[in-house]
């Protein structure tokens, strides 16, 4: 687990030069999250691509695996941190302050490892025992920033670790996660999850690279503007959520950079009255002139639809003085809807800049859509730091 740039480190597209796994670890997990637009598992309240993947990948790529063994353990370390997340009401653990891809995140990072590193039974005991003592992840009330971003990255890193030091010898306890989490946690862990398919298939991707909680305002405001109301010409847009999902988001008219406009309610109408909703480079530029009053409130009849349901209500002022109403519940496990294969890789083209016309792309794109037939993912790797420093 070197973090010096000495031969023999790993190269990342997150840093120029080659790192060891801690370090190649902490940028891309800190980046995959840092731009709100990564999948989420509604009912357990994590986002495990952001730690998951990176840790498979860079794992793979450190041990020479192959695809099939990356896929094989993004599959694991989905359904350890989406499970514990369920168990432990990861909805319910923001409103204590929890951030639960942190509490969780390392978790799934080590059981992804554990299965490239090929640890048997005992050494992954050990290694989610490692990762467990270590849980924590404290939940910003103002801003989250740095702050908030970074503890992505510690997951995955630690994770990682976790798995090991697990296969040199490494013990923990078995039993952190039922005394000790509880009590940290305020709740006792619920019994196994009885679902039969994989949690993998719970996640969604989110369409709008923002908070997640102000998706549901942006669907809102979209079915307004599709019965013809005139929102471009708003004076005042208030949007009213579950008081959970509050703690996420602020009307920040000035954010400090890129992950607080991510947060902010002001950027995200500002981006959807552009017609840039989708567009990651919006959030990464100065607020425009002319965007509308916009507020933050508490709607207390969504609250009861959390956690399956993350639900929004926008009221607006229009300039002739008329206000219009619009509530937003999402479905199919919240408001982020699935996206079609095709849109996956609009998504990815577009949040990368990849032309749809450039060969190299597209053939790049072509090994990542059959990963499981890839021999050697640390040739995928390579490939990507080349193409995006052309």
């Amino acid at each position: 687990m070197t973090d010096t740039g000495v031969l023999g480190g790993l190269r990342t597209p997150a840093l120029a030069g080659r790192h060891g796994l801690r370090t190649t670890l902490w940028a891309e997990a800190v980046l995959a999250h840092a731009d709100e637009y990564d999948a989420l598992h509604p009912a357990a309240a994590v986002v495990p691509a952001a730690v998951v993947v990176p840790t498979a990948l860079a794992v793979a790529d450190r041990e020479g695996r192959s695809g099939r063994a990356v896929v094989d353990a993004v599959i694991t370390g989905y359904e350890v941190i989406v499970e514990a997340g369920l168990r432990f009401g990861g909805p319910r653990l923001y409103g204590t302050a929890w951030w639960p891809t942190a509490v969780f995140g390392a978790l799934g990072s080590a059981a992804a490892a554990a299965g490239l590193l090929d640890l048997d039974h005992e050494e992954t005991t050990a290694a989610l025992g490692l990762a467990a003592a270590g849980l924590g992840g404290l939940l910003s009330a103002d801003e989250l920033g740095a702050g908030h971003y970074l503890l992505a990255g510690r997951a995955a890193a630690d994770g990682a670790e976790a798995a090991h030091l697990a296969r040199i010898g490494a013990r923990a306890s078995r039993t952190l996660l039922d005394g000790p989490a509880a009590a940290a946690l305020g709740t006792r862990a619920a019994p196994a999850s009885t679902e039969t398919e994989p949690h993998l298939n719970g996640c969604v991707f989110k369409v709008y690279p923002c908070a997640r909680p102000l998706h549901a305002a942006l669907d809102a405001l979209g079915a307004l503007a599709a019965q013809g109301r005139p929102i471009a010409e708003a004076r005042r847009i208030e949007i009213l959520l579950p008081e959970a999902l509050l703690r996420f988001v602020t009307a920040d008219r000035a954010p400090a950079g890129p992950t607080e406009a991510a947060a902010s309610a002001v950027f995200a109408v500002a981006a959807w009255l552009h017609g840039a909703a989708a567009d990651v480079g919006f959030y990464r530029g100065a607020l425009p002139q002319g965007v509308p009053e916009v507020t933050l409130g508490h709607a207390p009849g969504l609250d009861a639809h959390l956690p399956d349901r993350w639900g929004a209500r926008v009221v607006v002022d229009l300039a002739d003085g008329q206000r219009v109403e619009k509530e937003c519940l999402g479905s199919g496990g919240g408001a982020a809807r699935p996206l079609p294969g095709d849109a996956v890789t609009a998504k990815f083209r577009r949040t990368i800049g990849a032309d749809a016309g450039d060969g190299h792309w597209e053939r790049w794109i072509a090994q990542c859509l059959s990963l499981d037939t890839v021999r050697d993912v640390g040739d995928l790797r390579n490939t990507l730091c080349q193409l995006l420093r052309r």
